[in-house]
C-alpha cells in the first residue's frame, strides 16, 4: 500500500518567506525510508532550492499549490551526479556557450531512479522565476526546472511550470516517459529529451520563449494533441521514429526569446545531432501528421556539417508531412543533405502562404524530394539542384527550377 506523506506534518510551513527545502527534502528522505509513496503539497507557496526525488516516488502538488524557486542561484545544487550529455564536457561549446562546471542544475531532480512521477492537479504550479546566474549558461541563465537522468518508468502530468531560468524540463538517457496535461509558460526550452527511449507527450500546452521540443538521439518519440508556440524552434530534434500527431505549431512567439529579445518563429523543424555526443545511428522516420502549422521564419532548417546549426554528428535520412496544413511561412526552407541522401516528402498537404519573392523551398542533389497531392493558393517555387531527384505528382502549384 502506497503511503502519502502530507508535507506539512513534516515542519513544512507554506507561504513563508524563508526556503523550506532542507524541510521538504526531510520528508522526501521519510518517504525514501519507507519504500517510496506519495509527498502531498496542500494548498500554499512552498519557496524551495533544488531537492531530490527517488524511486516509487510520487510529488503531488493539490489544487493551489507552488513550488517557488529560489531567486538566487546559490541554493540549487547539482547533487554531483554526471550528466549524459557529451557536449557539456567539450571545450568548444563550453567556451561558445559559457557553461559553468555545475550547468546541469535545478529545481527538482530525481537520477537512476525507477517510478518517478509529478502530478499537479488543476491550478498548481512550479514557477523557476527566471532565476539570474551571471555565472550560468550565456551569462545569464540560471538552473534548471526538472532534471530527470537515467531514469525509468517517468510520469509527469497536470501541473503549470512558468519561468524556467533554463530548460523547464531537462530529461536525458530516461526510458518510459509518459507526459501528460503539462503547460509550460515563458522561460527557455519546454521538453528536452536527448538520449531518451520511448517517450509519449500528449495533450500539452506550450508557449516558450526557447524552443517547445529539443533532443538529439531520441527514439520512440510520439506527441500527440499538443500545442507549441515558441520564439524559437518549435523542435530542434533528431532521432528515430519520431511521430508529431494532430499538434498544432503556431508563431511568432508569445513570450520574448530571452537571449535575443525577439518573438519571431525561428523554424518548425530544425535538425538537432551536436557533435559531441555519442548518437549510434542516423536520424530517420520522422513524420508530422494531421498537424496544422503556421507563423513560422521557415517550415525547415536542415543544413547537414554547416558550422552553428549542431547539425555535424549523424545526418538526416527521412522526413515527412502527411494530412497537414502550413501556412504563413516568412522565408525559404533550407534542406540539404550536403553528400547525405534524405527523403524529404509532403504529401496530401495544403499550403497556404504569403504572396512573397521568396521560394517555399531550396534542396540541393542529396535529397529525394516527393510532393503528392500537395495543393497551394497560389504558385510556389522549390529551387533544386541539377542532380535533384524529385517526385511531382497532384501538385499543379509547384514550379520546380533547377539551378
Amino acid at each position: 500500500m502506497m503511503i502519502t506523506i502530507n508535507v506539512k506534518d513534516y515542519g513544512v510551513e507554506p507561504d513563508k518567506r524563508e526556503l523550506q527545502t532542507e524541510a521538504v527534502q526531510a520528508a522526501i528522505d521519510k518517504c525514501r525510508e519507507m519504500g517510496g509513496g506519495e509527498i502531498l503539497f496542500p494548498a500554499g507557496t512552498y519557496r524551495i532550492g533544488s531537492i531530490r526525488l527517488y524511486s516509487h516516488m510520487t510529488l503531488h502538488l493539490l489544487s493551489g499549490a507552488e513550488l517557488l524557486g529560489s531567486q538566487d542561484y546559490r541554493d540549487y545544487k547539482d547533487f554531483h551526479v554526471p550528466t549524459t550529455l557529451g557536449y557539456v564536457h567539450d571545450d568548444f561549446y563550453i567556451k561558445s556557450w559559457h557553461l559553468p562546471s555545475y550547468y546541469i542544475y535545478g529545481m527538482i531532480c530525481a537520477f537512476e531512479a525507477e517510478q518517478v512521477a509529478i502530478i499537479g492537479e488543476r491550478g498548481s504550479f512550479i514557477n523557476g522565476q527566471d532565476c539570474f546566474d551571471a555565472d550560468g549558461e550565456e551569462r545569464f541563465r540560471g538552473p534548471m526546472g526538472i532534471i530527470l537522468c537515467k531514469c525509468r518508468q517517468v510520469r509527469l502530468e497536470g501541473y503549470t511550470f512558468v519561468n524556467s531560468a533554463n530548460w523547464s524540463h531537462q530529461i536525458d538517457s530516461c526510458r518510459q516517459v509518459e507526459i501528460a496535461r503539462v503547460t509550460v509558460r515563458a522561460g527557455h526550452d519546454g521538453f528536452n529529451v536527448h538520449h531518451c527511449r520511448e517517450v509519449r507527450i500528449q495533450d500539452c500546452l506550450l508557449e516558450t520563449g526557447d524552443d517547445c521540443f529539443a533532443g538529439y538521439d531520441v527514439e520512440d518519440l510520439t506527441v500527440r494533441d499538443c500545442y507549441a508556440n515558441t520564439a524559437c524552434n518549435s523542435m530542434r530534434i533528431g532521432g528515430r521514429r519520431l511521430l508529431f500527431e494532430h499538434c498544432v505549431f503556431e508563431g511568432p512567439g508569445h513570450y520574448p526569446h530571452r537571449s535575443e529579445n525577439t518573438c519571431y518563429t525561428h523554424a518548425v523543424f530544425k535538425y538537432y545531432s551536436v557533435r559531441p555526443d555519442e548518437i549510434p545511428a542516423d536520424g530517420e522516420d520522422i513524420v508530422f501528421r494531421d498537424c496544422r502549422i503556421s507563423g513560422a521564419v521557415r517550415l525547415l532548417s536542415y543544413e547537414y556539417r554547416k558550422e552553428g546549426l549542431h547539425q555535424d554528428n549523424r545526418p538526416l535520412r527521412s522526413l515527412m508531412f502527411e494530412n497537414t496544413w502550413i501556412g504563413d511561412m516568412e522565408n525559404t526552407s533550407f534542406f540539404k543533405g550536403n553528400g547525405e541522401s534524405c527523403r524529404l516528402v509532403f504529401r496530401n498537404v495544403r499550403l497556404d502562404l504569403k504572396e512573397s519573392e521568396f521560394p517555399f523551398l531550396e534542396v540541393d542533389g542529396s535529397i529525394s524530394l516527393e510532393l503528392e497531392e500537395v495543393s497551394c493558393n497560389r504558385k510556389f517555387e522549390i529551387l533544386a539542384a541539377q542532380n535533384t531527384s524529385v517526385s511531382v505528382s497532384q501538385a499543379p502549384e509547384a514550379e520546380v527550377i533547377r539551378g
